[in-house]
Formats: C-alpha cells, structure tokens, sequence
C-alpha cells in the first residue's frame, strides 16, 4: 500500500472519531470540557476500532512514515530534516503497536494528517517517494 492511501485512510477514519466525540462528549458531561473524576465517557466509535485495526495490518515502516507526516504537520520540524526525523522515530517506535496508540492518542491527527501533506505539497516532495535517505557527508 502507498504511503499517501494509508494516509487518507486514516484521516477519512480519524476525522470520523473526532466528529463523534465532538459530539458525545457534551452530551455526557454536563461541564464539558471539564470532566468529573468518575465520569463515565461515551463508548468508542466503530470507526477508532477500525482505524486501531487498520494500523495494525500496516508495516512497522509505513506506520513510523505517517507518524513522521503527522509531526510535520504539528510543527515540530520542517521538510528539510525529514530524513533525521525519520531515523529519530525509526529507532524509538520500533514497536508497530505503540506507535499505532502514538498516532490514535491524538485528537487532532486527522488534521495533522492533512497539514503535513499540504507541507510536503507546498515544497514539491511527493509524499510515495519522501527523501529518507540522509545525504553522505564526503571525507576529508
């Protein structure tokens, strides 16, 4: 599968889990978006099931490139150290597992999603062909 499927696979699932709890979450809290200790939330959509099963069927590498998207859209880096952040992310979420609960425990991804493709369009860098690769420094 190509990097920029799964991507709009996961924004069409995570923008439906956000749409509803945007909408259950007042409809349970009377103080929403404070929530009381005890509070009892609405149950998961059938969407988050299906985007946590979703990920789960994705390669470790192709998981660790949506997430590196997802960084670039929130701002923590721009294009020009995709390849550093790559092997930044590569060596910390090595579990396939752990960084699919990275990317679903953000409300936002969805948008994030969207945001770093839109960076990645702005500078021309086709999001199936990212430069990954860390350019060779020649020896002295």
């Amino acid at each position: 599968m190509k990097l920029s499927e799964a991507a709009d696979r996961v924004i069409e699932l995570a923008r439906k889990v956000r749409e509803y709890y945007t909408a259950e979450l007042p409809k349970r809290h009377p103080h929403y978006p404070l929530v009381g200790l005890g509070e009892e939330g609405p149950p998961p959509p059938r969407e988050e099931t299906q985007l946590r099963n979703f990920l789960a069927t994705l390669s470790a590498d192709l998981v660790c490139r949506l997430i590196l998207i997802m960084y670039l859209g929130r701002g923590d880096f721009s294009t020009d150290q995709l390849a550093e952040q790559y092997q930044a992310l590569k060596s910390t979420l090595s579990d396939p597992e752990y960084a699919a609960s990275e990317m679903m425990g953000k409300a936002p991804l969805a948008d994030y999603l969207l945001d770093g493709l839109e960076e990645l369009r702005k500078q021309n860098i086709d999001v199936d062909k990212l430069p990954l690769k860390r350019a060779k420094v020649p020896k002295r």
